[in-house]
């Protein structure tokens, strides 16, 4: 069973285009990062700088190893300097109907 991850992220005052652009690449289905099988972002209606992306992956063991690579190799370091604070991550199971 996959398992989706909510990350809440807030920009810097006025810099939440840039993380929407800086991250637009990754929506979608087979973002390429191995064990993410899709990407969605969405906006704040009223606070443009209020995001969250929402990730599913192949379990939470694919989602921390691919999140500690990338911090090992500082891919995040752009994402997270326009960020006001750190991201709030959360895992959560998809129910079935």
């Amino acid at each position: 069973m996959s398992v989706l991850v909510l990350v809440r992220a807030t920009a810097n005052p006025g810099k939440g285009q840039e993380v929407v652009d800086m991250l637009t690449p990754f929506v979608g289905e087979n973002p390429g990062l191995e064990g993410c099988l899709r990407v969605e972002l969405v906006v704040h209606a009223g606070a443009p700088d209020k995001l969250i992306i929402v990730e599913e992956w192949t379990s939470v063991e694919a989602h921390k190893a691919s999140l500690a690579a990338l911090e090992e190799a500082g891919a995040l370091d752009d994402f997270l300097a326009l960020l006001a604070e750190a991201p709030v991550r959360t895992y959560h199971a998809p129910v079935d109907s």
